[in-house]
């Protein structure tokens, strides 16, 4: 039978007229669910006219980015992926419901895309004193941007513009990589405890399996003839060296306790660390967005000067004892610096530390370290007051206060770098250089001691023009110009970091000591317990 072209456009009417209608509720239901939710994705869709977003092949790519994510150290279990899979394959025909889900669709992207570009865990949530990092792209505009894409490379437009590609955050992806790769093969086997700590030529019953364990991490070269001997040789001596090295244990070639932990902490474990250590360079500044700065990571007990992504310096410091003075974690601009500065005790560390033991000698406990009492810091030399009992109880008491005099007997060494924070947490040399000989250097009050304060004050300087080593060594020297205060042309940015794995210069990781405990709560954030 044939139809009638009149029948034919009637038809093809009312098909477009349900298609526009269904668009139309659709719409409607979307201003009504971003009408509730409120805030910046209401502005969001209203600029799109409330128009769906999340089409089949958009839905696809969007999959594709958070499966790719695993590779960040993202497990897709964090998004709750497979509910919103099964929301998509499963739609739901009425408006409200398919509004639900594409405003919620639109949200799971820019959760996926903040936590892949800036961190899953908040910073500020597991450290209180961090400041949020400005950021010149936003999830919102990193989605508009993958939305502009053709649909089939939404998902591959977010996996390489999202995530950091600074050179160390794929370094560290990279040995992620590797380390799940070990996990897959088996991991490795335990070394047995000795009685006595096993090193070069000692007789060792199990020196194969160390041989393996140290190829399995690459501080051994693997291949080669099978290793026939009974002792361990020097090169397995100096494995064990390059593997001490990278877990902060004081590298002499021998397997002591802490170096057995360490041997025999299992690759899960590993991975582990490396996972929630990724999240916390997301919380950096991407290169794009911050070139020089200082970086001091608490758990390594390492600075580092950076010239956009180039490291310029690497020196020790020593950080606020563990349980007792944690140094926090925090980020600020350093200001200026002070030549031979007065060390103004704080009230706490006068009154519970200094005047105890003061008691029995007042004036030669003083006279010995260098101590003065004044009315209030700042003040100049004259109007220091005499040591006596009745003094020390109003410093105690916080009616007055102690200052140590300049020189290098002073705590603070020649030189002290400030970034003004809440803390009073701030760089400086110091009297005991011994300490740096350490290996584990938590001996501070919070404060970070640097290990060649003067080769920081030259690199911070030099903002300023016409200073040299030189210079800073004169002015550290200079009797005559006690808290010689220089600011700096620009600030300079300083991060308190807390890195428990990085990579080092060397392109090798480095696992550290979780002094803080601050790895538990992120493991926690993770699901990682």
């Amino acid at each position: 039978m044939r139809i009638s072209p009149k029948l034919i456009l009637l038809a093809a009417f009312i098909t477009l007229f349900c298609c526009e209608a269904k668009g139309q509720a659709i719409n409607a239901a979307i201003q009504v669910e971003v009408g509730k939710r409120g805030g910046a994705v209401n502005n969001w869709y209203k600029t799109r006219g409330y128009t769906p977003v999340w089409t089949a092949e958009r839905l696809a790519g969007l999959a594709q980015f958070i499966t790719g994510l695993e590779a960040h150290g993202l497990s897709p279990d964090l998004f709750q992926f497979s509910t919103w899979d099964n929301h998509w394959r499963n739609p739901n025909p009425d408006p409200a419901a398919r509004a639900s889900v594409d405003v919620g669709t639109t949200h799971l992207a820019l959760f996926a895309i903040q936590s892949a570009a800036y961190g899953f865990v908040d910073p500020t949530s597991v450290h209180p004193k961090w400041k949020e990092v400005p950021r010149k792209v936003s999830a919102y505009n990193f989605l508009d941007e993958a939305l502009k894409q053709d649909p089939r490379q939404v998902g591959n437009f977010l996996i390489a513009k999202v995530p950091p590609y600074d050179k160390r955050y794929l370094e560290m992806v990279s040995t992620l990589a590797r380390y799940r790769k070990l996990d897959g093969y088996g991991g490795w086997r335990d070394l047995p405890a000795t009685a006595q700590p096993i090193g070069p030529g000692s007789a060792y019953a199990e020196v194969n399996l160390l041989r393996s364990r140290l190829q399995a991490e690459g501080d051994l070269p693997g291949g080669g003839a099978k290793f026939k001997g009974k002792t361990v040789d020097k090169q397995t001596s100096e494995a064990l060296k390059s593997f001490q090295f990278r877990h902060g244990i004081e590298p002499d070639g021998y397997i002591g306790q802490q170096t057995l932990v360490e041997l025999n902490t299992s690759v899960k474990e590993r991975v582990k660390t490396l996972i929630i250590n990724i999240d916390r360079l997301r919380w950096m500044p991407r290169a794009y967005e911050q070139a020089d700065h200082i970086e001091v990571n608490i758990a390594e007990g390492a600075l580092r000067v950076f010239e956009g992504e180039r490291r310029i310096s690497t020196m020790p410091v020593i950080v606020g004892v563990k349980g007792k003075h944690q140094t926090p974690v925090f980020r600020g601009e350093m200001q200026y610096l002070i030549f031979r500065p007065y060390w103004n005790v704080p009230p706490s560390i006068a009154r519970t530390e200094l005047v105890p033991k003061a008691q029995a000698d007042p004036a030669g406990y003083f006279a010995q370290h260098n101590y003065e009492i004044v009315p209030s810091f700042g003040v100049s030399p004259n109007k220091r007051l005499a040591v006596t009992s009745s003094n020390l109880q109003k410093v105690a008491s916080g009616g007055l206060v102690m200052r140590q005099t300049a020189g290098p007997s002073n705590s603070l060494g020649l030189v002290k770098f400030i970034f003004p924070n809440d803390s009073s947490v701030y760089l400086h040399d110091t009297d005991n250089r011994n300490l740096f000989k350490a290996t584990d250097r938590d001996f501070s009050h919070g404060c970070v001691r640097v290990g060649r304060p003067a080769e920081l004050a030259d690199i911070v300087l030099k903002r300023n023009g016409g200073w040299n080593i030189n210079s800073v060594n004169s002015a550290m020297e200079d009797v005559s110009q006690p808290d010689n205060k220089q600011t700096l042309s620009r600030p300079m940015p300083v991060y308190l970091n807390y890195w428990t794995s990085t990579i080092m210069g060397d392109g090798r990781v480095r696992f550290d000591q979780d002094i803080y405990r601050h790895d538990q709560t992120m493991f926690q954030r993770f699901g990682l317990q």
